[in-house]
């Protein structure tokens, strides 16, 4: 099923923790002189246009990026990802995680795209293309393929992000398949895995979130969870937050992260919350 689309979602609540997480892990990252390199396994179209009609038919980004637009923040995290997202902001747009790795990552840094869906992968190619950056790599390909393809990196130094879109229940399973296939390989992946919290609504795939996390929990590896609610998990109340967990996590990632989160969602509407909870502290 290739249905999904993100520019119907972006900007909300699900990019704020997606991107704030991802933006520390490159920062991190950053801190040495030697190359890494990244994956984005469903990496959409890069960028988009708040003013399409995609975007415009759930107008998302209202209770997300845009609730944020005029936030003067004290947490260095959620400043450096204001002041990116709004370099794309003044032309109505916002950056997907592709455009973000791309304003992060230095020229000597890889960054694989993967992308299947036969329509976002050619914005993907348009957007990335118009961006001009060195040492970008743009994949048509099933994006759990590719990180078997493609890992470990050489140096081994890097990080993955999954962000599948869960249209179908078996992509939770798909999910902890593609990290335990990475790690057969890679031993020092930082990955992040973002996840929706689903209310009963969402019938066989509620509470799926919850069991896909315990099971990638087991695996062992250090890891902790961060979320951000806007809404209470009532029967109806579709997805009511989301959030990302972080497996090898670098180090004070969760302390910036968590201020950021604090920080943001005092804009994000009188039902926002968010929590960090460290789920294993040691390998």
């Amino acid at each position: 099923m290739l249905s999904y689309q993100h520019a119907f979602h972006a900007g909300n609540h699900a990019d704020v923790v997606k991107h704030l997480c991802w933006m520390g892990v490159l920062n991190s990252l950053k801190k040495k002189d030697k190359p890494f390199t990244l994956y984005d396994s469903h990496a959409g179209a890069g960028t988009y246009n708040l003013k399409d009609d995609m975007s415009a038919k759930n107008q998302e980004f209202l209770t997300g990026i845009s609730a944020l637009a005029n936030v003067t923040p004290s947490a260095d995290l959620l400043r450096e990802y204001l002041a990116l997202c709004n370099t794309f902001m003044s032309e109505s747009c916002y950056p997907g995680s592709p455009a973000i790795s791309v304003a992060e990552k230095r020229s000597d840094d890889v960054l694989h795209l993967m992308e299947l869906h036969p329509a976002e992968h050619s914005k993907l190619e348009q957007n990335i293309k118009a961006l001009r950056v060195k040492n970008v790599r743009l994949h048509k390909r099933d994006g759990y393929e590719g990180l078997r393809a493609l890992t470990p990196p050489k140096p081994n130094r890097g990080a993955i992000l999954i962000d599948p879109p869960y249209e179908r229940a078996s992509e939770y399973n798909d999910v902890l398949k593609g990290v335990k296939d990475v790690f057969k390989r890679w031993q020092q992946a930082q990955i992040v895995v973002w996840y929706p919290l689903l209310s009963a609504r969402a019938g066989a795939k509620h509470g799926a979130s919850e069991k896909m996390l315990e099971q990638l929990t087991e695996l062992g590896r250090p890891c902790f969870k961060a979320e951000i609610c806007i809404a209470e998990n009532e029967h109806d109340a579709g997805m009511y937050g989301s959030g990302v967990l972080v497996i090898n996590p670098p180090w004070q990632l969760d302390q910036q992260l968590s201020c950021a989160l604090l920080e943001a969602v005092e804009h994000m509407g009188p039902l926002a919350s968010t929590n960090l909870t460290w789920l294993n502290k040691d390998a």
